[in-house]
Formats: structure tokens, sequence, C-alpha cells
């Protein structure tokens, strides 16, 4: 199958990362995938050091009735030259773009849009719903959330929707003992028991309100520490720091401010993960790391997290931008050491059984074959001499995506 991932998305976001991991993980099940990324940015860079067969001569950003001109007839182009079967569209302009290209070009193309990114809901206008109904063949959404938006605002038929989160490599979950943690050459204080949030430095992930839970926090737990590691954003790791010092918690907060060769070995020294963000986390890449490395977690109420924490089997749901919330979950799970560990191992087992690259590779496959067949009217052959598509295959090589991007 030929696949276009058009994913002009800003620097190496969330939903970066999505895309890049579905479209390696479609090329090593014998797919041929071209990536457009936004050109020459953190993104291309990132795609291409994945080994996907990346063009950067595309700019669809670029609205202006000339560049508008010059992109449709790129993609024009593109859709004779490469001959897609299916193009995955990221973003709304490359949702835009290729659903013109799709109705004045090659009809026999199918057109799926993909949210993983925005955590907004989709708009409701006129020019939205003709470009779902009669441009896009199927949405795919990251979460429930984002399922419930398009099924009531844009009235797309349950039947061309799917829900396709992020996954987990299990291999990155298994080497986590002390060299591995050593490698990271952090000092963390012997004995204490560690809160982490993973999250780039910007307000949307509630770092100040996380801070201002701890100071709560250790009025019960003196024992507690506090871990943030990130990528500056919004503001920086000196930022933190300073609302370290005018919050009265020096020496109860370590921040990580630069790429580190092995979170997994960091997140198993943890004992809880926290997502703390008032916003975001359509994909929670961090939430799926926290509960794969056993690690109970508290986290609010925003985007995709419900999807796997409303339950209560792994941890805490709280409401978002709610410092005594906040300090009251945490505090409970630091209370209970064997209630916190049965949470991390019955966290760890569902990831790893429900939530892998693989399983996710599995259900694009599945809708991918569904969709071109409903659009053409026939089945096309899968790949692997006629065997069905999915199942247990070779997970690609390894590739290291330096830092912490959440």
């Amino acid at each position: 199958m030929r696949i276009i991932v058009s994913a002009t998305l800003g620097g190496f976001s969330a939903g970066t990362w999505y895309a890049v991991n579905t479209a390696r993980r479609l090329v090593s099940r014998g797919h041929e995938v071209l990536y457009i990324p936004r050109p020459a940015g953190e993104s291309a860079r990132r795609a291409e050091s994945a080994g996907l067969q990346v063009t950067s001569d595309i700019d669809l950003e670029k609205k202006s009735p000339r560049r508008a001109y010059r992109n449709l007839r790129t993609l024009l182009n593109l859709m004779t030259s490469f001959g897609p079967d299916v193009v995955l569209a990221h973003g709304s302009g490359d949702h835009s773009f290729w659903g013109l290209a799709r109705l004045i070009g090659d009809r026999r193309m199918s057109l799926i849009r993909v949210r993983a990114l925005d955590p907004k809901p989709p708009r409701r206008h006129a020019l939205a719903r003709w470009l779902h109904h009669k441009a896009t063949d199927a949405v795919v959404t990251a979460n429930t959330r984002h399922y419930a938006y398009y099924r009531s605002a844009l009235a797309i038929p349950a039947e061309r929707m799917r829900i396709i989160g992020g996954g987990i490599d299990p291999e990155d979950f298994r080497d986590t003992g002390d060299d591995a943690f050593r490698s990271n050459e952090i000092s963390l204080p012997d004995g204490r028991r560690i809160v982490v949030l993973l999250a780039r430095f910007a307000p949307v992930k509630g770092h100040r309100v996380l801070l201002t839970a701890a100071s709560r926090i250790r009025e019960r737990h003196s024992d507690a520490h506090f871990l943030l590691i990130g990528r500056a954003a919004a503001y920086n790791g000196d930022q933190l720091r300073r609302w370290t010092f005018e919050m009265n918690l020096q020496g109860a907060v370590t921040i990580v401010d630069r790429p580190l060769p092995s979170i997994p070995a960091l997140l198993a020294r943890c004992a809880i993960g926290v997502v703390a963000s008032v916003g975001s986390e359509t994909v929670s890449r961090a939430l799926l790391e926290y509960l794969a490395s056993g690690l109970a977690v508290v986290a609010t109420d925003v985007g995709g997290v419900p999807d796997l924490l409303s339950r209560g089997e792994f941890g805490r749901l709280i409401p978002p931008d709610n410092s005594a919330a906040m300090a009251a979950a945490v505090s409970d799970l630091l209370d209970n050491d064997e209630r916190r560990r049965r949470m991390g191992e019955a966290a760890r087992a569902y990831v790893l059984g429900n939530c892998t690259w693989d399983q996710r590779v599995d259900e694009w496959e599945r809708l991918l074959y569904e969709t071109i067949a409903r659009v053409r009217g026939r089945d096309i052959a899968p790949l692997n001499d006629g065997e069905p598509p999915g199942g247990c295959q070779e997970s690609p090589p390894a590739v290291v995506l330096d830092g912490p991007v959440r």
C-alpha cells in the first residue's frame, strides 16, 4: 500500500510524535510511506532520523493565493507521481489542501483526517462540514472526547470513525536497572519517594499547580521529592527554579531541562507519575510511559486521560487547575505503599497488553484496508502473500528521539 502521511505540525509535539511513530511502523509492515512535515523544522529532522522518506518542499501552512495554488499543483502532481492509495492528514491545513486535491484529482485515493494534536473541538462551519462529508473517507481521533466531538458537531457516521491512541514499545521499559539509571547522570536524594512530572515547560502542562500542591504534600509526607523533566517552551528551567525558591521548596525539587538517554530508567525510580495539565493531552505520551513503568498516577481530567484513568484502577483522576485536589490525591497514594504498588502493577500489565505500537498499527492496517475497499468498491490485496493485515510482526529498530517531548 502507498501511504502519504501529511503532518505539517509545529515542532516535535505529541501530534508529531504520534505521526512519526505511526508512519515508521507502517513502513516496518512493508507499506511505502511518504512523509510530509513542516519544511526545515524539528519535525522534519525527527522524521528523517526515524528513517522515513521525507519531502520538505511543500509548505501547507502558507495560504496566500499564489502559495495555495502552488501547493495544490504540487499535491496533484504527487497524486500522479507517487500514486497514494491513502493520505493521512494530521493538520488542518493538510486536511484542507488534500481534500481539494482529492476532489479535483483522483477520487479513488482515500483521505483520512487524523486528530492527535489539537485538543479543541472541530469547527462546525459550512466549509468544515463540506470537507468532512464530501472529501473525507474516515476520521481517526486519539481519544473518546474527540470522537464524541466529531459525532455531535459534524455528524460523522460511526462506521467512518475510529479511536486509535498512541502506543509504547515494550522493549523500552525492560532495561531499567541501576546502570541505566546512572547513565542519566541525575542526582536524586536517597530514601525519598519521587513524584515525577514529565512535560514540556508550558503553562498548559500545570507545573505551577504541582509546585503549589508540593508544600501541602510535604506537610504529610516530608520524604516526598518532586522531579520535573521537560524541555524549554513558554518558559525554561530557570523559571521553574525561581518558583521553587519563591515557594520555599529548595531541596525538595529536582528540575531536569536537558535530553536524557533513558527516560524509562528514571521513571523506574519514581513512586507516582503526575499529569497536571489544564488542557492539551490529546495524546498523553507521558501518561502511557508512567503506566508502562508501573507507576500509580495522579492526572487531571483533560484530553484523553480519562480513557485510561476513569475507573481508578491505576490512580486518581482529579479536576484540572486545582492544587488542593492534586495535593490530596498525591498524599493519599503516598499514604499506602502497598495500594500504590498494586495500582502500578495493574497499570503496567494493562498497557503492555493493550497499548503497544504493534497493536496500534494492527488497528491502523484494518482501518486502511477497510477504507480503501469501501472507496474503490472492492478489496485490495493485503501484503505478506495474502496474509491478512496485522498480527505479530517484527518491530522496527529503535530510534533515539532525544529529549522528553510531551
